[in-house]
């Protein structure tokens, strides 16, 4: 198991646009079957800081495979002119079951 989380800070008058956004990346993404989970959550006090929680079956599928969906190119071109900053990547693997 292979998890990675991306925080994105986004303008904030940009926030409604880059929701619905990833709302549409959301729903293809949940429909591949190496992805075991994808969590939006938002910042309480700074809603404009949103945080993704991305499960995937192997890092190998999710960097080989996954990135390579050309929704991906898509997705990137209409959000990152609402980023406020670049957003961090942090991956993570299971030392538990």
């Amino acid at each position: 198991m292979y998890v990675l989380t991306v925080e994105l800070k986004i303008r904030s008058e940009r926030l409604a646009d880059f929701l619905h956004e990833l709302s549409n990346l959301r729903t293809l993404i949940e429909r591949e079957p190496d992805c075991l989970g994808f969590d939006v959550l938002q910042s309480e006090d700074c809603p404009h800081h949103v945080l993704l929680v991305e499960t995937w079956s192997s890092r190998a599928y999710f960097e080989n495979v996954q990135m390579k969906r050309p929704y991906y190119a898509l997705y990137f071109a209409r959000v990152h002119p609402m980023w406020n900053a670049e957003r961090q990547l942090h991956h993570w693997s299971a030392v538990a079951p």
